[in-house]
């Protein structure tokens, strides 16, 4: 039997994530603008950026052994191409919640300077290697332009189902309640 709605823990990762995602993007695009002037402004906004971002990096682990391990939530009714678009989306979401930490976490470990997780130094992992932290930069960049597209499409949906279809979709996502399987 297939679950109708998911689980307190599946709810509460999406939740998390989806706060601490848009709040990486907000920091990043907003970090990359300050200045190089050596006061350490930049340097303590990139470091707390790295940390979110490790963070980030564990819980869609975390996210993705849990996914893998829970029945599946079965789909709202909708037409087979809808249903293989939102699968599709729905992977490449989980894709590129893993290729931007990773990207940025070992673009930080070939860039020579120190990595700190909110202030404690990790170890040294590698040697600088400008190449690349240059092409881990370009992908870590990529990734992130590729995620705020899918995270506007994946809200687009949603307004979509909750105002258009009105198949209660938000219902599936809620924090009350047993969790219902189909008969």
């Amino acid at each position: 039997m297939q679950p109708l709605r998911y689980d307190r823990f599946s709810v509460l990762l999406h939740w998390l994530m989806a706060v601490l995602i848009v709040g990486q993007i907000a920091l990043g695009l907003w970090m990359t603008g300050l200045p190089k002037d050596g006061s350490g402004l930049r340097a303590a906004w990139f470091n707390v950026h790295k940390s979110w971002g490790m963070v980030l990096g564990l819980l869609i682990a975390v996210r993705l052994a849990w996914a893998l391990l829970r029945p599946r939530v079965a789909p709202p009714p909708a037409a087979r191409p809808l249903q293989a678009l939102a699968a599709g989306t729905h992977r490449l979401l989980y894709a590129l919640m893993l290729v931007m930490p990773w990207s940025g976490f070992f673009g930080s470990v070939f860039s020579g300077y120190p990595i700190r997780f909110f202030g404690m130094p990790l170890p040294k992992l590698a040697e600088r290697w400008d190449s690349a932290k240059e092409l881990l930069g370009s992908v870590h960049q990529w990734s992130a332009a590729a995620l705020m597209l899918l995270i506007a499409l994946h809200v687009l949906a949603f307004l979509y189902h909750q105002f258009i279809v009105k198949d209660a979709l938000l219902q599936r996502m809620r924090w009350s309640g047993t969790d219902r399987t189909t008969p």
